[in-house]
Order: C-alpha cells, then sequence, then structure tokens
C-alpha cells in the first residue's frame, strides 16, 4: 500500500541516495542532507496524522515519543533538522585528502645529482582534494551517512511497528 507514510519514507531514502552518489559534491551534498532531514523528520508527523483516529495510537505513539525524546542520537537528529530548515545548513564537517607529486621526482633528481647533472628545479603538481570523510564533530566524529542511516531505521522500524498494529 502507498500511503503518505510510505511515500515520505520513500522520499527520505531517495535523498539519503542522493547524499551517497555525491559525497564529494559540498553543494549538492548539503541540499540532499537538509532535504533528508526534513524528509525524515516529517515520517513521525506523517505517521500521527494517518494513525490519529485508531483505536489505541494515541497511547502508543504517546510511548514512542517518550522512546523517541530519550534517544540522544534522534534528538541530536531533530536539532540538526531544526537548524538546516530554520536557521543555517547541517553542521558537520570534512576531511580531505589531496595528492601532491613532483615532475621530476626526488628520485629522478637524485638520480641527476650522482651523475654531475645540473639539478632542475622541481614543479609542483596538485591533484584534486578528494573528501574521504564527512562528519558530526559533536557525535565523536561519527559519520554523516552512517548516523543517518541509523537514524532512519529507527525511525523505518517505528512505522511497521505501527502498520502491523493499526492497519486494519
Amino acid at each position: 500500500m502507498n500511503t503518505p507514510v510510505k511515500r515520505k519514507l520513500g522520499e527520505a531514502k531517495y535523498f539519503l541516495m542522493m547524499m551517497k552518489k555525491n559525497y564529494s559534491d559540498d553543494r549538492l551534498f548539503g541540499y540532499n542532507l537538509s532535504a533528508f532531514l526534513s524528509a525524515a523528520r516529517s515520517i513521525t508527523f506523517y505517521l500521527q496524522t494517518q494513525y490519529k483516529k485508531q483505536d489505541g495510537f494515541s497511547n502508543w505513539y504517546e510511548r514512542k515519543q517518550q522512546i523517541m525524546s530519550s534517544d540522544l542520537e534522534l534528538e541530536f537528529f531533530n536539532k540538526a533538522r531544526v537548524e538546516a530548515v530554520h536557521k543555517r545548513p547541517s553542521p558537520y564537517m570534512l576531511r580531505r585528502t589531496q595528492k601532491i607529486s613532483f615532475d621530476p621526482s626526488i628520485e629522478q633528481i637524485r638520480e641527476r645529482e650522482k651523475k654531475g647533472l645540473p639539478h632542475i628545479p622541481q614543479k609542483m603538481i596538485i591533484g584534486e582534494p578528494k573528501t574521504i570523510k564527512r562528519f558530526f564533530p559533536d557525535l565523536d566524529e561519527v559519520d554523516v551517512i552512517e548516523f543517518c542511516e541509523t537514524q532512519l531505521i529507527k525511525i523505518e522500524k517505528i512505522v511497521k511497528e505501527c502498520e502491523n498494529l493499526f492497519d486494519n
């Protein structure tokens, strides 16, 4: 069944996939992270709208809210969404590597020196920087993608439990 909750869950998964696909592009990664945070956080709002009239849902969901509010990762997740949607881009950092080589190589220069040939000035060649990690510094440098996947799994479990209990 393609319910609004399922569509919103699919939307969050799509933006997570796009984050992975655009991992090295700062601009696209940031756009997709913001969209992911918004879509993923909206899932529980959609859940409440879809099931609020079901007998027992309010009591069940109240217990789920208590569990979610005591989960420090979900709390951080929600704060990251609030920042991304209302204040500024999500607060993550990144690490990059950059390949640097020399033309001619140091070995070639030393070989020339051994032979008594004149020294040839080195030309430094700098490669494109490569993003190797995007992380949240407030969470012991946990990788952004891994963190988002983990939170989405938690939300998906809540959705499945809700569907099992309240879909007729």
